[in-house]
């Protein structure tokens, strides 16, 4: 069985890291999946500096997620229109959106529920096994890892600090998502979690499986604590030490990594992946689908509509579970 660190550094999750792993990348594709195409409608959605939002929005471009299309020509002005590829993130983002609606603040801007267009119902998007159509729990998974001859291990992503903004500081005028962009916005926090998911809980383990500096390692295990994503544990009085272990709201980002590793095995891994996760249940490989609470069929990007927030009314027991 090979190490943590190269169970992690191999794995899709990271490789899709490397092109969404970012706080401003994961905005830009919010206000997208929302109809957003244009260069204004992106800053003013987001709140992005133009220097900022044109740097994004070239990284998706060049990194196949979106199109640049253009539409004027005297003066030249183009947009920005999701490809096959971008919209196969569509799972990750409606899980997003149920991580925001479970957990953010009441009073963060996102909708109570959204509307299955396909059985015209209101309803909240379940990640569940394509195979027995049961709901996916990180405590039913198991995991194994197959090399691949000839791979590169992936890079490993570099320091980002903390962006500056953050959900309490955000001006854009949609604050949907900014809090779970605050956790996922920056390389190094869901590597952390991925560690977490993958059942390490003690510093010197983590940071032996990531590889990553031990103040980068301490900065970002306060701050998932801080943010009740994880929660620390005293097991050694002589001298004292601590192990981390996931809260009921750091076990619910486990189908966002999920769905996220399932995007990256087939559009970033086209040799085969490296991770594969196992569904205990029915004892077969797991094929991770977002379906529809209510009629249970797959959710597709055409059959989803976000109501407005003021339509859909104040969430009932946001932030407080």
């Amino acid at each position: 069985m090979p190490s943590n660190a190269k169970i992690i550094a191999a794995s899709s999750v990271t490789r899709a890291l490397t092109v969404i792993g970012d706080r401003w990348t994961l905005l830009i594709l919010r206000d997208a999946f929302q109809g957003a195409h244009r260069f204004e409608e992106f800053r003013n959605l987001s709140g992005a500096a133009r220097s900022t939002l044109t740097s994004r929005l070239n990284g998706l471009v060049e990194n196949g997620l979106l199109e640049k299309v253009q539409y004027s020509d005297a003066p030249p002005r183009f947009e920005y229109r999701l490809t096959e590829r971008g919209l196969a993130l569509y799972g990750v983002t409606l899980v997003t959106w149920r991580w925001e609606h479970h957990w953010a603040p009441s009073g963060a801007g996102i909708p109570r529920y959204l509307r299955h267009n396909l059985c015209k119902h209101a309803m909240q998007p379940e990640v569940t096994c394509a195979k027995c159509g049961k709901a996916v729990d990180i405590h039913e998974t198991s995991y194994e890892f197959v090399p691949t001859p000839g791979r590169s291990r992936a890079a490993t992503p570099r320091f980002r600090r903390l962006s500056s903004v953050n959900a309490e500081t955000h001006k854009g005028t949609s604050s949907a998502f900014v809090h779970i962009t605050d956790i996922l916005g920056d390389r190094w926090t869901p590597l952390v979690l991925c560690a977490a998911f993958l059942g390490l809980k003690r510093f010197d383990e983590i940071q032996s499986g990531l590889e990553i500096a031990t103040n980068i390692l301490t900065h970002r295990l306060n701050y998932l604590v801080d943010h009740r994503i994880l929660e620390r544990s005293q097991y050694s009085e002589r001298p004292p030490r601590y192990e981390y272990r996931l809260t009921e709201k750091g076990r619910d980002l486990f189908p966002h990594a999920l769905m996220l590793m399932q995007w990256g095995d087939k559009w970033l891994m086209p040799g085969g992946t490296n991770l594969r996760v196992y569904h205990k249940p029915c004892n077969s490989r797991l094929n991770a689908a977002v379906t529809c609470s209510h009629c249970h069929k797959p959710i597709d990007p055409h059959d989803v509509t976000f109501p407005p927030v003021a339509e859909s009314g104040s969430r009932a027991g946001g932030g407080s579970r």
